[in-house]
């Protein structure tokens, strides 16, 4: 019989800390479980811990790729392999909860959902961004929260997923893209109807450090981010059938415009409270101050696209003041 979670966890060069990830996992209150420990071609002695440990432990498989093919190709390997309906995510560099998976799999039973998440605690945080970061996410508690802040920030932190298998697959899993392949898929996953849930409790410890992608690959920077929000608000129908009006004329603003006009969308109009903006055309659309959010370009899908603290709250209510509807005709995408 299967077991009922596959966790996948991919690795290169992770000997500091690899131990205790897994020892995280044997030490799972929740028992029915397999690992899936792909060694993505590493240099150090990372497979030799796994390999020891799976002597230890039959329910962890070790697999290595011949040669490096990156997080994807690595994810991709164990995967293939995994026997179970429901996939878990587990970083080489974290440590899970003892009950992580209990709590997950009990979410998982009350049916309608396709995406359990956990909260996190942050561990070595090198700076106060990541920090902010991890306070936002946390906050993000059900579907809802998830689904209209999902162009503001990647609101699922990828190795607290559990994700049930036929879903994730409907829309390809991760993918190669030229920015972050965890938030694609959860963005993808929206777009198609896909259900999140979270158990609120702090499950895992989730290390910062200089190696970590979201620092070292330009995937994760700004500009592949904004070229990402473009991409996926283009596949929206609303924004291809009816363009869009960016509150928020400055750098992030203007970015956003000129990713979004590359891929074909209609751009009517900016609007901004700096009074030296205000008359300006930017890409060939005017800027119109506040009092005009809301009467001009109504029709068009308004996009708050202005990075300064509290502003995107400010904004927020009043777009619903004058009657747009959060995911339908409006989308904070900072």
């Amino acid at each position: 019989m299967s077991p009922a979670i596959s966790i996948v966890l991919p690795f290169r060069n992770a000997a500091p800390t690899i131990e205790e990830a897994v020892e995280s996992l044997r030490n799972q209150t929740f028992e029915n479980w397999e690992l899936i420990a792909v060694d993505d071609h590493s240099s150090d002695c990372s497979a030799e811990i796994v390999a020891g440990l799976s002597r230890l432990d039959g329910r962890i498989k070790l697999i290595s790729n011949k040669r490096s093919s990156g997080v994807v190709g690595a994810f991709q390997s164990g995967f293939s392999i995994a026997s179970s309906v429901w996939i878990a995510r587990m970083d080489a560099d974290d440590r899970s909860h003892p009950k992580r998976l209990q709590l997950q799999w009990g979410r998982a039973m009350v049916g309608d959902v396709d995406v359990i998440t956990t909260n996190v605690s942050i561990v070595g945080s090198l700076g106060n961004g990541m920090a902010r970061y991890v306070d936002w996410a946390n906050r993000l508690l059900d579907h809802d929260a998830v689904s209209i802040n999902r162009f503001v920030e990647n609101p699922v932190i990828n190795p607290t997923v559990l994700v049930r298998r036929n879903s994730f697959e409907a829309v390809g899993g991760y993918q190669d893209v030229p920015w972050a392949e965890d938030h694609d898929v959860w963005l993808r996953m929206l777009h198609r109807g896909a259900r999140f849930a979270k158990v609120p409790e702090v499950l895992l410890d989730w290390r910062d450090s200089t190696s970590r992608l979201t620092r070292s690959d330009s995937r994760y920077g700004e500009k592949a981010r904004q070229q990402m929000r473009a991409f996926h608000l283009a596949a929206l129908d609303e924004v291809r059938e009816r363009g869009v009006v960016i509150a928020g004329a400055g750098p992030i603003g203007k970015s956003l415009a000129r990713e979004l006009l590359a891929l074909g969308v209609r751009l009517h109009g900016f609007i901004d409270v700096h009074p030296r903006r205000i008359g300006e055309v930017i890409h060939g659309a005017e800027v119109a101050g506040l009092e005009d959010l809301g009467r001009r370009w109504r029709d068009a899908v308004l996009l708050s696209a202005v990075g300064l603290a509290g502003v995107r709250e400010e904004i927020r209510g009043l777009a619903i003041g004058a009657g747009y509807v959060e995911s339908l005709d409006f989308w904070c995408v900072c």
